[in-house]
């Protein structure tokens, strides 16, 4: 016999680390999680932001994670530019929805960090998760503290993840980025670095390869649906739920 529920999965945008951009998922904002499980995924469309310092290290930082952790739902993270990738990159790997993953573990329950170019199935739906973009503003942080050089695609992601295309085929339901392919990025602004960014390159040639239903990313700070809701780029808009139809709700 069948399940009954069918288990869900649920996009949002950047959180950075700050409690005024994690309140999107706060029970007010995001009532549906009264009813969600541990089946049912929400992923987080990069800029995470809660693995920023030292893990243990920082009062706010562990609160933050905690509360993630022990939501109903299970947290998982496309990885955004504004990330501490020397942390991140230390967490074990473990293979889940047919993939590896990097599981930042809590005594509450888990967060999941997709690898940037990977192919995953969640809940019945093929997924590529395609992570990075390159900083406007890395001239005024510091290297190895407030910015990372891993935050651009290495020459062996983009490999892995053509390979992994090759391999699986080159119809997904959903691709999952932080940036988005370059044509669309002088839609959300003029900066030079973001229109010219190696990543949205890169995912210019994904858009040219592979067919999905939607497509979600976030990294410009804006709320926008385009090309009759296709591509969609999420920021301040509560958790919106893959395959259903509809306006961003702001």
């Amino acid at each position: 016999m069948g399940r009954i529920y069918e288990w869900k999965n649920f996009v949002c945008g950047d959180t950075h680390g700050m409690t005024r951009d994690t309140q999107k998922l706060n029970s007010k904002n995001f009532p549906e999680q009264k009813y969600l499980t541990k089946e049912d995924v929400l992923i987080q469309l990069g800029d995470f932001g809660w693995v920023w310092y030292a893990l243990g290290k920082n009062k706010e930082q562990e609160y933050w994670l905690d509360w993630l952790a022990e939501k109903k739902y299970t947290l998982t993270v496309v990885l955004g530019n504004h990330e501490n990738y020397n942390i991140i990159e230390k967490l074990p790997i473990e293979e889940k929805w047919g993939n590896q993953v990097r599981v930042l573990e809590r005594s509450n329950g888990c967060i999941y960090f997709l690898k940037r170019g990977g192919v995953y199935t969640i809940n019945d739906k093929r997924i590529l998760a395609i992570g990075g973009a390159e900083s406007t503003d890395k001239s005024s942080r510091i290297e190895n503290v407030s910015w990372w050089e891993q935050e651009k695609l290495t020459n062996e992601e983009t490999k892995s993840c053509l390979d992994e295309i090759d391999k699986h085929g080159k119809v997904y339901d959903y691709v999952l980025t932080h940036t988005c392919p370059t044509k669309f990025v002088s839609r959300f602004t003029s900066n030079p670095i973001k229109t010219k960014c190696s990543v949205a390159n890169f995912l210019e040639y994904i858009n040219d390869v592979v067919e999905c239903t939607e497509w979600h990313f976030g990294h410009f700070h804006k709320d926008e649906a385009l090309h009759e809701g296709k591509y969609r780029c999420h920021y301040e808009n509560v958790p919106f739920e893959l395959g259903v139809d509809g306006e961003i709700s702001l």
